[in-house]
């Protein structure tokens, strides 16, 4: 990036994004990492269970990534988040180099999959990506069906472990046609007794798009569907 595009991101980044600091680092699994965050800001903001933060992990661009804080402690000024560190990003990099003690650049939290008017027993799908979100649910639906697809089912049950974020979750094999995590779904969807469901669907965008596609052939199947595609394959900065 040229000096003075560096240097006008800078400018433009001391107005839009809050100083935080890292208060506290976890290593949850491997390439798994809670990182608490913490400013005077933070004791004031109003939080809700889906909004998300995006941090700036590197100076002389606004590039962000985006991670949804799985709580939010207005009396300490604080909040968690959880990073899946892969690939060789900026954030990855940024995440590798946390530690207490150090400070970060923080736009948020503003609005992203709102979840406060989903119905109880919601079904929520996702993959290493969305414990933030999942962890988020839970404030609000203790009943919801937690069904994930990841590289590593060990690793992330084993983070769900850790997290005490288990109950009725199941962790499947990420595979092309994803075929046992979407008769999963389907089977939760039929076991519903309400009248009513929703579906939560983050992650692989590939996977928001297989869900969809797989509901649209069971008409007697009409979850409403919230989906937030985090990742794609060749592309970067979703949120």
């Amino acid at each position: 990036m040229a000096p003075i595009t560096a240097r006008l991101s800078d400018l433009a980044a001391d107005v839009l994004f809050t100083s935080v600091q890292i208060n506290a680092v976890t290593e949850l699994a491997p390439k798994y990492l809670k990182v608490t965050l913490g400013c005077e800001a933070f004791a004031r903001a109003k939080w809700t269970p889906g909004d998300k933060l995006q941090l700036r992990p590197r100076r002389g661009s606004l590039a962000m990534r985006t991670y949804t804080p799985i709580n939010w402690n207005t009396d300490e000024g604080s909040t968690d988040v959880i990073a899946y560190r892969h690939g060789d990003g900026p954030a990855v990099d940024w995440f590798n180099n946390a530690e207490a003690g150090a400070g970060a650049e923080i736009f948020g939290p503003s609005r992203s999959l709102d979840l406060g008017d989903t119905v109880a027993r919601t079904i929520f799908v996702g993959d290493e990506t969305s414990i933030g979100l999942a962890y988020a649910l839970n404030h609000l639906d203790t009943e919801a069906t937690y069904l994930y697809e990841a590289t590593d089912p060990d690793a992330l049950s084993a983070v769900l472990t850790a997290l005490e974020n288990i109950e009725n979750t199941e962790v499947f094999a990420k595979a092309e046609d994803r075929g046992q995590l979407l008769e999963a779904i389907v089977q939760a969807a039929e076991g519903c007794s309400s009248s009513s469901l929703d579906l939560i669907v983050t992650g692989d965008a590939a996977t928001v798009n297989a869900v969809r596609r797989s509901l649209k052939r069971r008409p007697d199947l009409t979850p409403r569907i919230k989906a937030r595609a985090y990742w794609a394959h060749g592309r970067t900065g979703l949120s």
